[in-house]
């Protein structure tokens, strides 16, 4: 076994103790003097604007704002609340570990005694809870409408206004400087985004991590050992989900993983192997739903895995749950009714990974926002336990802060355009591109191209990438065309020689002259369609598809295109293959006696469009 790399010798102590100083700095003693005390010569009760015109002076909790009758408040251990019942448990949650304080605020005093002249002493016995609840409230109102699905960012990656990467361990938010330091502030608000305050996470490495000194290199040989369809190319892809994993709400776009493959393969291991990396930085889950997810992540863009998300007959958990991870990859919102008739969106921004035998059905919108990872059978002996430090991840998600300039303004623009040279649309870019230049900010070019990626000859690279997953991004094909697709296979009740017929082969007849033209469309009716002979008005033949028919809602009944939803899906075809805008007489078709105005889907356009088969 190589000898794993990391950070060793002056480097690494002195990353040691500036975190041993760092923790023990953070050991501060909390200060909440005795409510009866003057703070900054105000007694208690007595600052300006007492008891609810104003916010008391440096007051530990802050007001964030309000919607309706809830009022949103940071409490003064750095958490969110939404309130909208006030007692005195709201109220020491809002204050606590600074309790002392609300006593000061808003004092309400009992007489304990006497002094030596016989004048009353008074002392802070309680909070006077309707005054403080009086002003809070109102200072949810003076701050205005609050949205925390769109201001209130939790644990995990994310970007500033000004592109900078920031990291929410949950206790500090940390920020590499261009000269390598770290920078740590409690989660507050910044850049008018809240970030709060949650059980600590992963940290970052507190030195700079160079590549010669990275895990990574170590973890990619080690990924190397699983039996990939593509070796070359697939353990770059999962090393490159690692580090979008720790970038989360940064990115603007987070790819989905998916590996698949039989019993025995190490599918489990991998996930394994993440969880060491990730720490508690991850939410490893095996059976859940999507309400389980969203649940976990709330305001969180921490990674999300699945493991066995199998295909179930009749089972909607793993579509809901596929479904979500489609929208965490935009950022795009969730919405589901709540209880009292209120409705609750959820934003998810974390990266999703999932592995099964046999993945669910998915569509082509699904599809196209994940890699498909293969895995085979280990060979006897080749297969054994990576080893993961429990600083690796810590040394990544730096490697990731102090590379995250680079990355965004050179090396994914030079993965996007790389993969426009081998043809991909703009989500594959997105995609794949994202995975591959997270994986090169990890492990430098060189070792890319150790590994086969021809990184420095950008039309070879493209070439091989192209021919790489020709055949997953041919299973990504248009609605139009699965919608031309389904039609084609679709029996029609004829029968011929004792076989049942389908419209393609009724059009396959025709076009050998085994049918005639009158026989054909007479068939073809029996499937709600027409059919116009080539040449009339272009290459041709062309079955005529109306808006409505009985019959072809049976054909579409249980396909994404029923109640007439195959119109929609054949217009957003290319023109010149379903012909629209031509003069009525050409649309005007005859199905059964009765003219229907039709689109033409022109055969010898889409022959012509589609891979030419061999044989």
């Amino acid at each position: 076994m190589a000898k794993r790399r990391t950070q060793v010798g002056r480097q690494a102590t002195r990353a040691h103790f500036i975190e041993a100083t760092r923790r023990l700095s953070e050991r501060e003693e909390i200060l909440d003097p005795d409510p009866n005390l003057p703070r900054e010569g105000i007694g208690p009760g007595k600052w300006d604007g007492a008891p609810f015109d104003r916010m008391p002076p440096n007051c530990p909790v802050e007001v964030l704002g309000h919607n309706g009758v809830t009022t949103y408040c940071r409490s003064a251990s750095g958490q969110l609340h939404a309130v909208e019942r006030w007692d005195m448990h709201v109220l020491t949650s809002l204050f606590a570990p600074k309790i002392n304080y609300a006593y000061w605020a808003w004092p309400a005093f009992k007489k304990t005694g006497t002094n030596e002249d016989g004048q009353p002493i008074y002392k802070v016995d309680r909070v006077e809870r309707d005054k403080a609840m009086i002003c809070l409230v109102s200072e949810g109102k003076r701050r205005g409408l609050f949205d925390p699905e769109k201001r209130v960012r939790g644990r995990g990656g994310w970007m500033a206004d000004a592109g900078n990467f920031i990291w929410n361990s949950g206790e500090w938010l940390w920020m590499a400087d261009t000269t390598g330091k770290l920078e740590t502030a409690r989660p507050s608000e910044h850049d008018g985004y809240l970030y709060t305050r949650a059980p600590d996470i992963e940290r970052p490495w507190e030195t700079s991590i160079d590549r010669e000194q990275s895990p990574a290199q170590s973890i990619l040989e080690d990924l190397r050992t699983w039996n990939w369809e593509r070796p070359y190319l697939d353990p770059v892809l999962f090393l490159g989900w690692i580090a979008c994993a720790f970038m989360g709400g940064a990115l603007d776009w987070r790819p989905i993983v998916f590996t698949s493959g039989g019993a025995g393969v190490g599918k489990s291991t991998l996930h394994k192997l993440v969880q060491s990396i990730l720490g508690d930085a991850l939410i490893a889950l095996v059976d859940t739903t999507a309400a389980g997810i969203y649940q976990h992540v709330k305001q969180d863009s921490l990674p999300v895995t699945v493991d066995e998300l199998e295909a179930k007959r009749n089972s909607s958990k793993s579509t809901s749950i596929i479904e979500l991870a489609r929208l965490a990859s935009s950022g795009g919102k969730m919405a589901r009714g709540g209880a009292n008739h209120e409705g609750t969106t959820f934003q998810a921004q974390s990266c999703f990974m999932f592995s099964a035998i046999i993945p669910p059905p998915m569509g082509v919108q699904d599809r196209t926002r994940m890699a498909t990872l293969n895995l085979r059978k280990l060979d006897k002996g080749h297969g054994r336990e990576p080893v993961v430090r429990d600083t690796d991840g810590r040394m990544l998600l730096r490697q990731i802060m102090d590379g995250w300039q680079e990355f965004r303004a050179r090396t994914l623009p030079d993965w996007k355009q790389t993969l426009h040279m081998a043809g991909f649309d703009a989500r594959a870019m997105d995609t794949y591109g994202t995975l591959l230049a997270a994986a090169e900010l990890l492990v430098g070019p060189e070792a890319l191209e150790d590994i086969g990626l021809e990184v420095s000859d950008q039309a070879a690279l493209a070439e091989v990438i192209r021919a790489a997953t020709e055949a997953e991004r041919a299973e990504q094909v248009e609605k139009w065309q699965e919608c031309i697709a389904h039609l084609l296979a679709s029996p029609v009740d004829a029968h011929r020689g004792g076989d049942r017929l389908t419209v393609g082969g009724i059009i396959a007849d025709f076009e050998r002259s085994a049918l005639d033209l009158q026989y054909a469309r007479e068939r073809l009716a029996l499937a709600g369609l027409g059919l116009r002979k080539a040449g009339d008005p272009a290459i041709g033949p062309h079955i005529a598809i109306p808006r409505s028919h009985p019959a072809l809602t049976k054909i579409f009944q249980d396909t994404d295109f029923y109640e007439g939803g195959w119109w929609t899906a054949l217009k957003q075809a290319p023109s010149h293959i379903v012909l629209r805008g031509l003069e009525q007489r050409f649309h005007t078709v005859k199905i059964n006696r009765d003219a229907k105005f039709c689109l033409l889907i022109d055969l010898g356009a889409y022959d012509a469009a589609m891979p030419r088969a061999e044989g």
